[in-house]
């Protein structure tokens, strides 16, 4: 006798209801195994067997260096050197016939970006303005001329009236003789920046990488003292902003060195191999607690021609697998560790139902169980790569499994074999019994 449409139809519900649950149960066993048969997860390193020490200091715990290193020591007094502009008076002789001292004032526009920075005149001084030259010498009327270099003015002031008198162009006791500052001697350097001095805070998603960066450069003139990295930061915008790396380099003006084609990775090549010969010099603001300075004061001071640097920061890390493919900046002051990287990805760390809750309202199976795996490929300082594999669902309670993310890493989420095969089970089977009992109620 043959069976009615709705016997047989109930007959095969119940059938296939029997093969889902089976099928479930043994999916399920095999989902419990962690089982490796991914060949791209077999030779992975386990997190939590890694050494934290094996890579760099954690960004948590760096410290700011502390920020008058970037400063040279300015001296109790001024040294004369070439370039100075010193207002001398030699009472009777320079200036010739003038009872009156002449004095100097020296004008200096409000909006002119020079230091020291104390309003619209710098200093009167007495005397004639006189430009010691390259040899730290001064020309002055009826004797020889002087060398001053390395003098303060009031030891130039002995020696210049001590001269003029063994010349007998003075009478003794009559030796009004004075030696004052006009303008110090400065040194012209060049400021290159590739961070975006004030710009506004804007919020962005994770995913948006910002590849256009304004820049800025500056020539600037530093009087002596005051020529250093320091001033030359607060002349041109201040400490680097949170798109520029907190490192800075000092070129230096030198005809030995190749400036072709140079870039942030070669300027670091040559501070590794040539050291100070390279004519590079590498100024980290920041640095590990237990580690000296790695600078000294010869270093942070900016001669004539020199160029400070200020490079962009190019921290990223690379996510893929299940997670939308993108290109996510890195925080520069802090780590992150694996789930803070799914995290803004915009991925899930666990949980059922996928990544949302969104598949309930298509009243769909979605993912019964979540995906667990993360495989980390990390670039080595020797170019070579090592494979790394995370267990989320230990990482919730194993804090060595939260490994952190370094720039350059690639982040691919993924499921356990077991957990794969279980959710596409799950979402085929409903879908293949609809089917067959739709086609045979026709």
């Amino acid at each position: 006798m043959p069976l009615s449409k709705q016997t047989w139809l109930s007959a095969v519900t119940k059938r296939m209801g029997r093969v889902c649950v089976t099928a479930t149960l043994g999916l399920l066993a095999i989902a419990n195994t962690g089982c490796h048969l991914v060949s791209s997860a077999r030779h992975a390193i386990p997190a939590h067997r890694l050494d934290p020490n094996l890579f760099d200091c954690p960004r948590d715990d760096l410290a700011p260096l502390p920020y008058a290193a970037l400063g040279q020591e300015k001296p109790m007094e001024h040294l004369i050197g070439p370039g100075d502009v010193l207002g001398v008076y030699v009472f009777g002789v320079f200036p010739p016939g003038e009872d009156d001292t002449p004095v100097q004032n020296r004008a200096q526009a409000v909006n002119q970006r020079y230091y020291p920075p104390r309003g619209t005149v710098v200093g009167p001084t007495t005397g004639l303005p006189v430009t010691v030259d390259i040899n730290g010498e001064v020309d002055l009327p009826l004797i020889d001329r002087v060398n001053v270099q390395g003098l303060s003015l009031t030891q130039a002031t002995d020696k210049i009236r001590k001269t003029y008198r063994e010349a007998d162009m003075i009478a003794a006791g009559r030796e009004r003789v004075s030696v004052g500052l006009i303008t110090p001697r400065v040194k012209r350097v060049v400021v290159l920046r590739e961070d975006t001095p004030a710009t506004p805070v804007a919020l962005a998603s994770p995913q948006a990488v910002d590849e256009v960066h304004r820049g800025s450069g500056e020539v600037i003139d530093l009087p002596v003292y005051e020529s250093d990295v320091l001033h030359a930061l607060a002349a041109t915008g201040g400490l680097p902003g949170t798109d520029a790396e907190r490192e800075l380099y000092v070129i230096r003006r030198s005809p030995t060195i190749d400036y072709r084609f140079m870039n942030i990775e070669q300027l670091q090549t040559m501070v590794d191999t040539l050291g100070p010969e390279s004519g590079v010099v590498r100024i980290p603001l920041v640095g590990c607690p237990d580690q000296p300075i790695p600078f000294t004061e010869q270093d942070i001071k900016l001669d004539e021609g020199d160029v400070l640097f200020v490079p962009r920061r190019n921290e990223y890390f690379t996510t893929g697998g299940m997670l939308p493919g993108a290109r996510i900046p890195l925080p520069r002051d802090r780590d992150i560790d694996v789930i803070e990287a799914i995290a803004m990805a915009t991925g899930s760390a666990g949980g059922p139902l996928g990544r949302d809750g969104g598949v309930l309202a298509g009243a769909g199976v979605s993912y019964m169980r979540e995906p667990t795996r993360v495989l980390i490929l990390r670039d080595l300082p020797d170019n070579r790569q090592i494979t790394i594999r995370v267990d989320l669902d230990r990482a919730m309670k194993d804090k060595k499994e939260r490994i952190r993310i370094l720039p350059d890493d690639v982040v691919m989420l993924y499921f356990k074999p077991g957990s794969a095969t279980l959710n596409s089970t799950l979402n085929y089977i409903p879908s293949a019994v609809v089917g067959l009992m739709i086609r045979d109620a026709d």
